[in-house]
């Protein structure tokens, strides 16, 4: 076997070994999980419960509190349940944007009535709103506890408003869960998962609106790709593959 053969089988197991631990770093920062807490009457053990139920499953949670939040919530179970390290006031963000791009799942333990509000008419006035509605705009997943949507005796009125909230939500790519559900709904959404798309046009919108646990797209050979769509695929570690 000459050099030059063995200097390109080098180079191959070299490239091989990188693209696994590229793989596993890439599996590490997926098991990142932001909660986001506002102002609610809800008891909080079922939510600290659920996130610490994750946190066995090999979930690295941080948390942050909203600026009303700090004002009505017991502070000290939470700071308890996942240390004070990791917990987070919302006026204390200085880069929403880098918290965007470093989780890649947001779950919303106590989704309140003015949030969800404020995210369906696009009123992202605080860190917080604004932090999920990048998140959504970016095609992130985001998993919101009905709850306290569901507590409220309001009127007929009210309420017809408060289903139309929740039809924009959904439509924005909220998942509206109840709060017993809060772990099994983000273990299930990090299962590597296969997407079939039978369209003429796949855009980077396309690629972003995926789920986040999509590890494959099958899609009709006649299919347009663009170029940013294959580089968004790419960074997100979707494989693209012809359908036979």
């Amino acid at each position: 076997m000459n050099q030059e053969l063995i200097d390109q089988i080098r180079k191959i197991v070299e490239r091989v070994l990188e693209e696994g631990a590229s793989t596993d770093s890439q599996a590490a920062d997926e098991k990142q999980l932001l909660a986001i807490f506002g102002a609610t009457r809800l008891e909080l053990d079922e939510p600290i419960q659920q996130l610490r139920t994750c946190m066995q499953d090999g979930w690295k949670i941080t948390i942050i509190f909203s600026d009303l939040a700090t004002k009505v919530l017991n502070l000290e179970s939470i700071y308890a349940a996942f240390g004070e390290e990791n917990v987070l006031q919302e006026n204390s963000l200085t880069d929403i944007p880098a918290f965007v791009d470093t989780y890649q799942h947001i779950v919303l333990p106590v989704f309140s009535h003015p949030m969800a509000a404020k995210l369906a008419l696009g009123a992202v006035d605080t860190p917080s709103t604004y932090l999920v509605y990048e998140a959504l705009l970016r095609g992130k997943t985001v998993i919101a506890v009905s709850d306290a949507l569901k507590q409220d005796n309001a009127s007929q009125h009210i309420n017809a408003i408060k289903v139309e909230y929740v039809n924009v939500l959904s439509e924005l790519g909220v998942q509206l869960i109840p709060m017993i559900q809060i772990a099994e709904s983000v273990n299930k959404k990090t299962s590597d998962s296969s997407a079939s798309l039978d369209r003429p046009l796949i855009s980077a919108s396309t690629i972003s609106n995926l789920d986040a646990n999509v590890r494959e797209l099958v899609y009709a050979k006649q299919t347009i790709i663009t170029p940013l769509a294959r580089e968004h695929a790419k960074k997100r570690g979707i494989k693209l593959i012809p359908k036979r």
